[in-house]
């Protein structure tokens, strides 16, 4: 008889057959994600050390060359020494999360899912937008830049507020966040507040990651993702902001592979300003994000089903242009990007516009350059209460 775990990613990919997503798993067969999530189902087992942090989260501590990601058939083509040098990277970073009661050394933090938690990820990205600008229930302010195909982005960064807001119930979720893209293929990364996914009402750092339009995956449930760092995990609930305005500073960018006379590369998330590496993305999960990015966004989104009062974004107050102030208002600044001829110089982005899909509702404003401390600025905020839209 079929154990509870084997009905259950059966399930799972059953909702993604029938969605045409298995089209595209980052190169992985449908057997090899169904293998994908029993791991991460059972990734108990294999745990070193198990952590648990705060009042619900448990982190299982997993030897770093046995994680899931390294599955992918991209990771299996690649040396050790190449896998040697990332784990040398990540080891290196001690500056946040766990504080020295995490991990043991060699093993990296992955938090614990249950059945429940993979099939609630599932539905979740059902409903989240693959394309922003028509997307019932959901409702954006934000700066991007133009698509232009011949545009080549090698990265891009900012500062994020990371703010506690309240009144976001049930499949509802709030994000801060910023996203590099090419065509239909998008790395996300930023702070939310998402109860379907976490179930609970707690500002987290996560990334989302779409793959020809047709694939969507949240944090470490994305075939090919390898965490590096030993200490800070994607899921990780940020504390004792204190009701205050404070950020931190999120990059996506190329990280060449270090290995001799190659132009491999791997998409690379990093936090603060130490610029620590949290973890990678093989490029050949993707279709045209495989080679560059060509258009980016900073800023604000929330989701609320249609017959619930969308939420605050972030204070509820709605900035204006001619009156804005960083005490009020979600922001994020140090907004830069790296193009091609910059070479992985971040500089202030070009041929930008402003989105807000509810300007009524939520705003956004583009300070500018503010000065060397602030440098590329945007406030993003709004009260919510749209509904049936």
């Amino acid at each position: 008889m079929a154990s509870r775990v084997d009905i259950v990613v059966i399930f799972l990919c059953f909702i993604l057959v029938c969605n045409n997503l298995v089209e595209a798993n980052g190169g992985l067969s449908t057997q090899e994600v169904l293998e994908f999530k029993k791991q991460f189902i059972n990734i108990k087992k294999f745990a070193i050390k198990s952590i648990q942090i705060g009042d619900g989260d448990i982190y299982d501590c997993i030897d770093f060359y046995k994680q899931p990601g390294f599955n992918h058939p991209f990771w299996k083509n690649t040396t050790f020494e190449m896998k040697q040098k990332l784990f040398v990277e990540g080891m290196r970073n001690k500056d946040l999360g766990f504080k020295g009661v995490g991990c043991p050394y060699g093993t990296v933090p992955i938090r614990r899912v249950n059945e429940d938690d993979l099939i609630r990820a599932t539905i979740l990205s059902k409903i989240h937008p693959s394309n922003i600008d028509d997307e019932p229930g959901h409702h954006y302010a934000i700066l991007r830049t133009k698509a232009y195909p011949e545009r080549k982005l090698d990265g891009i960064e900012s500062y994020i507020s990371l703010l506690n807001p309240t009144g976001i119930i049930g499949s509802q979720y709030r994000a801060f966040q910023l996203t590099i893209s090419n065509g239909l293929d998008s790395i996300k990364t930023g702070f939310t507040v998402n109860p379907l996914l976490f179930k609970d009402n707690k500002t987290r750092l996560f990334t989302h990651v779409t793959i020809g339009g047709r694939t969507q995956c949240f944090n470490q449930d994305c075939p090919g993702y390898v965490q590096v760092s030993s200490e800070i995990p994607l899921g990780w609930t940020f504390l004792n902001t204190d009701g205050k305005n404070y950020s931190e500073k999120l990059r996506i960018s190329k990280e060449m592979s270090g290995e001799p006379n190659s132009t491999k590369f791997l998409w690379t998330l990093y936090i603060t300003e130490q610029n620590s590496i949290i973890g990678f993305w093989p490029p050949t999960l993707f279709e045209k994000l495989s080679e560059f990015g060509n258009q980016a966004n900073w800023g604000g989104e929330v989701y609320s089903p249609l017959d619930q009062p969308s939420p605050p974004m972030g204070t509820g107050i709605l900035p204006q242009t001619w009156s804005w102030n960083t005490d009020y208002s979600a922001l994020s600044w140090w907004i830069a990007c790296a193009y091609e001829n910059t070479k992985f110089n971040f500089v202030s982005p070009i041929d930008t516009e402003l989105y807000a899909s509810d300007p009524q509702t939520y705003n956004v404003v583009d300070a500018g350059y503010e000065d060397d401390v602030w440098k590329r600025l945007i406030l993003y905020d709004g009260p919510g209460g749209i509904k049936g839209t």
